[in-house]
């Protein structure tokens, strides 16, 4: 398992990170950071729009979901209409699921480069080198130590995405709040207020590496999320 971790994400993402500082950055690790982040958002875009544009289209099919709860069917029979109204609309309910699955990996290969240091032999391809290479961003910021700023704005930028995402469709319950639309409800306060202080809290802790990739990634999902609302807007006028 450790050898297929490594085989397959942790060197690849720690070689990535090298190659960019080493030839594209001048030697400036932060901001290969940053470029890797960039490169690894786009490479994770059609699975990232897959998963806004499912949430939007699962709140647009709430009343039909709603129509198929008030015939009162067995759980049996109402999971095989819903499921079937899924795949009629081409809707994949757990397409989020799958792409927070993804950026985990990544996440915590970042973790383990500036927790080892930059400077690991036993990983770097023989084509590469991690001569001149410095742990700063910009000249201003030890990547490698925690830096509460960039944990700060971590936390605000992933409250920000969190305003911006489609409120969780709950279904009808005849003017009663019943536990869906509690849970709803809560899952919605935590996501917006909570875990950005629960990400601040975390990122503080760690290398300002990890804080920066939140970030960066924050502010290119910020970007997708108001891009693929304006483009759904226009398609539905």
């Amino acid at each position: 398992m450790k050898t297929l971790w490594e085989t397959l994400i942790y060197n690849p993402i720690y070689n990535s990170l090298i190659f960019i500082a080493q030839h594209i950055t001048w030697q400036d690790v932060g901001l290969a950071v940053v470029l890797l982040t960039i490169i690894i958002r786009l490479a994770l875009y059609p699975l990232s729009k897959k998963s806004v544009v499912g949430q939007y289209k699962m709140k647009a099919l709430q009343p039909k979901l709603d129509a198929i709860k008030a015939k009162g069917l067995s759980k049996e029979a109402e999971a095989q209409e819903t499921f079937a109204l899924y795949k009629t609309e081409k809707i994949n309910p757990f397409s989020g699921c799958l792409y927070l699955l993804v950026q985990l990996p990544i996440l915590f290969a970042l973790y383990y480069t500036f927790m080892k240091g930059v400077n690991q032999p036993e990983s770097l391809y023989s084509f590469l080198s991690t001569d001149g290479l410095h742990n700063m961003f910009l000249g201003l910021i030890d990547i490698t130590k925690p830096y509460l700023p960039l944990a700060i704005i971590a936390g605000i930028t992933q409250g920000i995405q969190a305003f911006l995402m489609p409120k969780p469709a709950v279904p009808a319950t005849n003017g009663k709040e019943g536990f869906q639309q509690q849970f709803a409800k809560s899952l919605s306060i935590q996501t917006r207020f909570i875990l950005p202080i629960i990400i601040i809290f975390i990122a503080s802790k760690l290398a300002a590496a990890v804080s920066l990739y939140w970030a960066v990634a924050n502010i290119f999902s910020i970007i997708q999320e108001l891009y693929i609302k304006k483009k759904l807007a226009k398609t539905t006028a």
